[in-house]
């Protein structure tokens, strides 16, 4: 397996499957190509950092976050959007070594916190923001906003199978 980081913007209708595995019911029914389109439209070249996983040539994950607030390039914190792995390659470890490498990115780059949303409904990213030490930022009615400090983790990113 193989990590690569994506320069420019994604060609999101490539990864059309990851979107839909994390694609929250809240946002509404969409067809894939109005997905695409709106995860285009909200990328930021300036201050996103997007990363694609591969077995052999196929896609089989990706994450992606940015400098929050986008607008300020000085910004000390980062924010996740997304972190997805195919329905047929979960439960492998590969979620949590998406997110050990998103972390150790950040901590690369100089962040001092990372905050990461996660739907009420989505245990499983529950779980993984937890076990990373996570700790809730912000709670609203579906949603929660959790936080780390990157510079305070050590965690090497490793595939468990």
């Amino acid at each position: 397996m193989k990590l690569r980081e994506i320069k420019g913007i994604p060609q999101y209708s490539e990864i059309i499957e990851l979107i839909n595995a994390e694609w929250p019911p809240e946002w509404g029914e969409k067809t894939d190509e109005e997905k695409a389109e709106v995860m285009f439209q909200s990328h930021n070249i300036d201050t996103e950092t997007v990363k694609y996983l591969y077995d052999d040539n196929q896609i089989i994950g990706f994450y992606r976050y940015s400098i929050w607030p986008r607008g300020n390039l000085d910004s000390k914190t980062a924010h996740t959007f997304d972190i997805a792995i195919l329905p047929s390659m979960q439960k492998k470890g590969l979620g949590s070594f998406l997110m050990a490498d998103l972390i150790k990115d950040c901590k690369h780059k100089g962040f001092q916190q990372l905050l990461s949303h996660s739907m009420r409904n989505n245990q499983g990213s529950i779980n993984i923001h937890r076990s990373f030490g996570f700790t809730v930022h912000l709670e609203t009615e579906d949603s929660i906003v959790w936080e780390i400090n990157p510079q305070l983790h050590n965690i090497s990113p490793k595939i468990i199978s």
